[in-house]
């Protein structure tokens, strides 16, 4: 069953020449996921300079991508950081080994056989969804840091008396912003924990406020930082 995804807008570029586009579309509808399909007959209307510019994912049939699949998926990782969710679909041929090839240790993409089914597709389209979103999230987070910063240094000095922090995500530990980086979540979890502490502590100054602060015992609150 798929998950239900969020209403940021995210851009899908469809490198196709049969009905990709459309089924992608069709299932963005079907879900009621906010999705923008750009339908391109060949890769040359991606990387060349009059490109789509910045994806949230990329579907690319084997057939129509030519002898251009590995320029391509270069493109796809230009940025370490912002690398795009990539969908490689077979086209049933003997050429199918050489292209499965090119996406070995391509952690960003995937590979499906010719003429997959919608639930595949639709998994697919959600992930890289769910990667936009965390993408989008870190940028807020970010964001809100760093007026953080600026407002205490501000507050230090004293040309603030005081201070509203903007609205958005809380400044905990940093978002992860690829499929490789989200850890399981029970590590998060115990990531988080672990830095809500160390904030607490570090702003009330002693174990015991910090303790009082966070709802949990002294004795508590020392055998977690250990």
């Amino acid at each position: 069953m798929v998950r239900e995804a969020s209403r940021r807008s995210f851009r899908l570029a469809v490198v196709d020449r049969a009905g990709l586009a459309a089924t992608f579309e069709s299932i963005a509808r079907d879900h009621g996921w906010s999705v923008e399909v750009v339908a391109c007959s060949s890769v040359l209307e991606i990387v060349g300079d009059a490109g789509p510019g910045q994806l949230g994912g990329l579907a690319v049939s084997v057939a129509a991508s030519g002898p251009f699949l590995t320029d391509l998926l270069r493109w796809t990782e230009s940025s370490a950081v912002l690398r795009v969710p990539t969908l490689v679909i077979g086209a049933g041929r003997e050429d199918d080994d050489a292209a499965a090839r090119m996406i070995l240790g391509r952690g960003h993409v995937r590979w499906l056989d010719a003429q997959p089914s919608r639930p595949s597709l639709a998994d697919w389209m959600l992930v890289a969804i769910e990667v936009h979103e965390i993408r989008g999230f870190r940028g807020e987070h970010d964001g809100v840091a760093q007026a953080l910063r600026e407002a205490r240094l501000q507050l230090f000095h004293g040309h603030l008396q005081s201070y509203a922090p903007p609205e958005g995500p809380p400044c905990g530990p940093p978002l992860p912003t690829t499929v490789e980086e989200i850890q399981p979540l029970r590590e998060a979890r115990a990531q988080f924990e672990r830095s809500h502490i160390q904030a607490a502590v570090r702003e009330w100054g002693s174990l015991k406020d910090a303790s009082s602060a966070l709802g949990i015992s002294y004795t508590s609150l020392w055998r977690r930082l250990r």
